[in-house]
């Protein structure tokens, strides 16, 4: 039978490292609703801003109630 040792040291810096990991992305949300909230950029400059997917974004920003801009001759992808 196959039976591993458990490393209580190893185990510790695996969850502090999740953890890390966890705190980066909900930092990088945080970020990205607060530029959804004050309109600055588009989808893709915040998404570059903050190193979350595009789709990422517009889930957020449909959440928060702000959709793209829709006016001819804007940039489709900048909120109104």
């Amino acid at each position: 039978m196959l039976c591993a040792k458990y490393d209580y040291k190893m185990d510790i810096a695996v969850k502090q490292e999740e953890a890390f990991e966890d705190g980066m992305e909900q930092k990088a949300v945080d970020t990205a609703i607060n530029l959804i909230k004050m309109n600055l950029g588009s989808y893709e400059q915040i998404a570059e801003a903050t190193g979350l997917p595009i789709k990422k974004i517009s889930e957020l920003a449909k959440d928060l109630g702000k959709t793209c801009g829709k006016t001819p001759g804007k940039n489709p992808s900048v909120f109104p």
